[in-house]
């Protein structure tokens, strides 16, 4: 079979399947609408789809027992944003497949029914792993605690993931470490609220917060190694409801990427 041009045929059908994906996004492990979908489509195939952990789900194609088992994962959850594409097959609510996941489901979606149109020529067994809650860094514990390698054990794995920096058609893979860690960090300042007229009554916590992320910055120019990725990036800033009115309290919320463990425990 050439399977390139397999691959070709389906495409049509990977389009459609992104397109409901896209327009129906759910975030975190709260996937009704998507597990419902990929597991409709698996079983079209003609696979028996399987709930792991909180909203996981898993088949396999082929024989373990005639040689070695390759899992190929994808992930399933959306944003917790509005999309302003104005695309046709757009989200017309509060969350959007911004970051390619509905695409990442999608292609594996395309590549079962490929493996199991040839699934005699398998010599072994491949398991499909639909993940949830990638963003919030909870989907893979929960299936790897839940026993994603095993029954069939998983002798390796294969992930992908869109990259809009990337030409259209390009394809690329690195030996090492391809993606960083992720760490989520959180910080709540706690000061006393007043007025805005009279701040010699208060302790400003917004003052604070903003002295602390410039700080922090200097974690990346004057403590991580030179040479060594470390990204530190705080997207929330969130305190008060009025303009004239010290709050109480000011949160910031950002991530930790880096590749080394040694300078990932030494950042964090």
């Amino acid at each position: 079979m050439d399977y390139l041009k397999r691959a070709g045929e389906l495409m049509p059908q990977m389009v459609a399947d992104r397109r409901y994906l896209h327009q129906n996004p759910e975030v975190g492990f709260e996937l009704p609408k998507t597990t419902a979908f990929v597991c409709e489509k698996l079983r079209e195939i003609g696979l028996v789809p399987k709930m792991v952990g909180k909203s996981g789900i898993t088949a396999t194609i082929g024989d373990p027992a005639r040689g070695k088992t390759i899992l190929l994962r994808a992930d399933m959850d959306a944003l917790p944003m509005r999309e302003d594409s104005g695309l046709p097959f757009a989200s017309t609510c509060e969350r959007a497949h911004t970051c390619g996941h509905d695409m990442h489901t999608a292609m594996l979606l395309g590549a079962a029914r490929l493996l199991k149109e040839n699934e005699k020529e398998l010599c072994g067994c491949v398991k499909l792993m639909f993940q949830p809650a990638e963003e919030i860094l909870g989907g893979a514990k929960d299936m790897l605690e839940n026993g994603i390698l095993e029954a069939p054990h998983v002798d390796a794995a294969m992930g992908a993931h869109m990259l809009p920096m990337a030409p259209t058609g390009f394809i690329g893979y690195g030996k090492g470490a391809v993606s960083a860690s992720s760490d989520t960090i959180n910080i709540t300042v706690t000061g006393k609220g007043g007025h805005g007229a009279s701040p010699q009554n208060t302790i400003d916590p917004i003052n604070v917060m903003v002295h602390i992320h410039l700080a922090l910055q200097e974690l990346i120019a004057r403590e991580a190694t030179p040479g060594e990725v470390a990204v530190l990036t705080f997207g929330r800033f969130q305190a008060g409801e009025a303009n004239n009115i010290i709050p109480q309290t000011a949160f910031m919320g950002g991530s930790l990427r880096m590749y080394d463990k040694k300078q990932r425990a030494f950042m964090l």
